[in-house]
């Protein structure tokens, strides 16, 4: 064999021992990726429900004139999302009632929502009406959480838990229940979300009677929509399951009475009851 034919083969054989090296490289290469990515889910995985126990209230607060139960249900893998609900007595002596929803699933949303939770806290101390609380969370979100779409509904509670007003940012309204009258929902005007852009007026306030013995039912959009059916079916089931009653009596047959065993969206109840002696 002469020289210049086996310079060829040589040349050859480094070629594809060249190629082979290559795709080895590009395989562990992909390895390393893909095995990043899968330590990064878990790490959210892990990160997630941390946070989201960390922000939801592991036991609601005791508070005078007031009977409270929450229920919150994930429907989606990582076991977390943006549905959140808050309780808080004021210095004034009313008493913050919230619940929102913040587009998304996972660690990014509940980061968002965590955010926006410490804001509408911090806001509640500052203003006297809910409806400014909101419009100052508006702009927050507008300005540090662009292209998130957050819904909420913020009720102060009267001193006396005799009325409760109402603002809601695009959120679904709340289910009122009185003693001696069928459950409704209120006629609350419903302001855009938060953060979607400037709105042409102020946003708005009602002020409902709250009765002894009534329940208010906040909850959010996973507890009333079904795949194949327009929301206004579920909310209309969830009007005729509301009762006045003890407040954990409400949610547990809200719970029950729905049949979110296995929802397909997360879930966030809120009840506040007036019970019939105060």
């Amino acid at each position: 064999m002469d020289g210049e034919r086996l310079r060829r083969i040589a040349a050859v054989t480094d070629a594809s021992l060249s190629r082979l090296d290559a795709a080895d490289l590009l395989d562990e290469l992909l390895d390393r990726v893909l095995a990043g990515q899968i330590r990064s889910r878990k790490l959210d995985q892990a990160a997630a429900p941390a946070l989201q126990r960390s922000l939801l209230p592991a036991q609601l607060p005791p508070i005078p004139g007031v009977q409270l139960a929450a229920r919150y249900v994930p429907g989606h893998d990582l076991g977390v999302g943006g549905d959140w609900y808050d309780v808080f007595a004021l210095p004034s002596g009313w008493l913050g009632v919230v619940i929102g929803d913040v587009s998304g699933h996972g660690l990014a949303s509940a980061v968002v929502m965590g955010r926006v939770r410490s804001a509408l806290r911090a806001y509640a101390l500052i203003c006297d009406r809910p409806e400014e609380v909101l419009s100052l969370l508006d702009r927050k979100v507008r300005h540090f959480e662009a292209g998130t779409l957050t819904t909420a509904l913020y009720a102060m509670i009267s001193p006396d838990r005799s009325t409760v007003r109402v603002s809601s940012a695009g959120h679904l309204r709340p289910v009122l229940a009185v003693p001696g009258q069928p459950a409704e929902l209120p006629d609350i005007p419903v302001d855009p979300p938060l953060g979607v852009g400037r709105l042409r007026g102020a946003r708005r306030g009602t002020t409902l009677d709250f009765r002894p013995g009534a329940a208010l039912v906040c909850y959010t959009d996973g507890l009333v929509e079904r795949r194949g059916e327009v929301i206004d079916v579920g909310i209309e089931r969830l009007v005729r399951t509301v009762r006045p009653d003890a407040a954990e009596t409400v949610c547990a047959a809200i719970m029950a009475g729905l049949g979110v065993e296995q929802p397909t969206d997360d879930i966030a109840v809120l009840v506040v009851c007036r019970p019939p002696e105060s």
